[in-house]
């Protein structure tokens, strides 16, 4: 089959896996928000900053926790019930490994950021290793196969749980506790249903001959991925190491308004965008033209959500939070420009990935991190909204060069690349333009304002894309008719045990 054809056959398993992957995401996020309205009411930005001092290190410790084994179990062409047989044992193994190391090395997190009672939290939080990882190659077949409805099940169910129990313990006064418990009893839920809903079960003799080569792969996932959370998380980690615990809070917190926007986003088009990609690429096919697309329709939902955040950033924080909460507001600024570069960035990743780079990609996230760290902490003691945006300005340089490299090594025009992105841009401007008008209508009543701007700054955008791109104007019509159509997947769509 050619690369043309499998590209065709993918097309509509790759939709259907957007629109699900996208459905379980935002309801999950959506409940996430939700939590956090009534949360932001009952806890203060210390206690959520005491726990965001440990998610730092067990955020950072995932990103090696199993040695890449699910990204390569993601990529591996075949014999896949051979791969997932090792991903479980390397994971169920890694996961008990991690629960010991972080039982020892929480005093030594504790006192690196200065808060003794982020110790016993940390201690708490290490039995989300098992849990999680008992799970994860579950969780890594359903992407692999693009079965994303499955997927919607264990993700929502680990926001409710979560969302749940955080609130109920909270209004019950366990201060910092009740976001801990609803942290580990929505990993336990999430785990639980994915071994309901995936029907693949660890059985058959150990492949020894095929963990060098899956760890060969891992080996520069993990590097990536490593690079990724230091690049992604160096700012918590300044925030709170040179600031405290009350700008860590503030500063987390409006990190959770573009989570459930743009971040969303980028989370749904990587799951989606890489085992597309690397199926394509394994029979052979280019990925120029995916690229572009990708490229394209990212950016017509990320580019005005961020533009959004950024010109509405103080009534979305007062609505949302409350008045508590203000002076996260620009925080939130500088991390809406943060996500608009890094956006753009993420199908570059993915690309490169399911080319089998992980090497070249890992490289240049050393390179972004020897720039960022240092740029971070020189930012910082002019506050947490500073180092936002050394985020945002780091990531928008590092955001063209890994554009750049993609589109060189597959033959890409950067006038291409130009073209692919214009009509987001100008969609993007008018979107902005009708934000401002909206402010100086309502700008003394936030709801108003909130709900005012979201209407007509839609409809501003879908009407300047129209106009600047007719045709992909259609292509987006017809694209989400497919996705409609191809809603049911086929009764084969997971793997079973024993198929290759």
């Amino acid at each position: 089959m050619s690369g043309g054809a499998v590209a065709a056959g993918l097309a509509p398993a790759a939709l259907r896996g957007v629109a699900w992957s996208l459905l379980a995401t935002a309801a999950a996020r959506l409940l996430t928000l939700g939590s956090l309205v009534l949360l932001a009411r009952l806890l203060g930005p210390a206690e959520f900053g005491l726990l965001a001092f440990a998610l730092v290190f067990v955020t950072y410790a995932e990103t090696i926790g199993d040695l890449g084994t699910t990204g390569a179990l993601i990529y591996w062409p075949e014999k896949t019930d051979e791969a997932a047989r090792v991903t479980f044992g390397v994971n169920v193994a890694l996961g008990f490994g991690w629960l010991g190391v972080t039982l020892f090395v929480a005093p030594f997190v504790a006192a690196f950021f200065g808060n003794p009672a982020g110790e016993d939290i940390l201690r708490a939080l290490a039995w989300g290793f098992p849990l999680k990882y008992l799970g994860n190659t579950h969780d890594a077949l359903c992407q692999k196969t693009l079965s994303f409805r499955a997927r919607m099940v264990p993700e929502v169910g680990m926001a409710a749980v979560k969302a749940a129990v955080s609130v109920a313990l909270a209004a019950a006064g366990l201060g910092v506790w009740s976001l801990v418990w609803g942290q580990l009893l929505g990993q336990a839920a999430w785990t639980l249903l994915l071994w309901v809903v995936v029907p693949w079960r660890p059985r058959g003799p150990w492949p020894s001959g095929l963990v060098g080569p899956m760890l060969a792969y891992g080996r520069g996932v993990v590097a990536v991925n490593l690079l990724a959370a230091v690049t992604h998380h160096a700012d918590l980690v300044v925030v709170g190491r040179m600031l405290g615990a009350v700008p860590l809070g503030l500063y987390q917190m409006a990190a959770k308004v573009p989570e459930t926007t743009v971040t969303l986003l980028l989370w749904v088009t990587s799951r989606v965008l890489f085992p597309t990609f690397a199926r394509l690429w394994a029979h052979g096919g280019r990925l120029d033209e995916g690229y572009l697309t990708a490229s394209r329709y990212v950016s017509l939902l990320s580019l005005p959500a961020a533009a959004g955040l950024f010109v509405l950033a103080e009534p979305l924080v007062l609505v949302a939070f409350g008045e508590t909460w203000r002076a996260s507001t620009p925080v939130l600024r500088g991390l809406a420009l943060f996500v608009a570069a890094r956006s753009l960035s993420t199908p570059a990743g993915d690309v490169l990935k399911a080319m089998g780079r992980p090497g070249l990609l890992a490289g240049l996230g050393l390179l972004r991190a020897l720039v960022l760290v240092p740029a971070l902490v020189v930012a910082a003691p002019s506050g947490a909204a500073t180092v936002a945006f050394a985020l945002a300005a780091v990531t928008g340089g590092f955001m063209a060069l890994n554009v750049a490299v993609v589109c060189r090594l597959n033959r890409i025009s950067p006038a291409a690349f130009a073209r692919a992105l214009g009509p987001s841009v100008l969609a993007t401007f008018a979107l902005v333009l009708a934000l401002l008008a909206c402010a100086k209508v309502a700008t003394d009543h936030p709801p108003t304002l909130v709900v005012l701007s979201a209407l007509l700054g839609g409809a501003a955008h879908l009407a300047a894309f129209r106009i600047a791109s007719p045709q992909g104007w259609h292509e987006v019509i017809a694209g989400l008719r497919t996705a409609r159509a191809s809603a049911t997947p086929p009764p084969d769509e997971l793997v079973h045990a024993g198929e290759p």
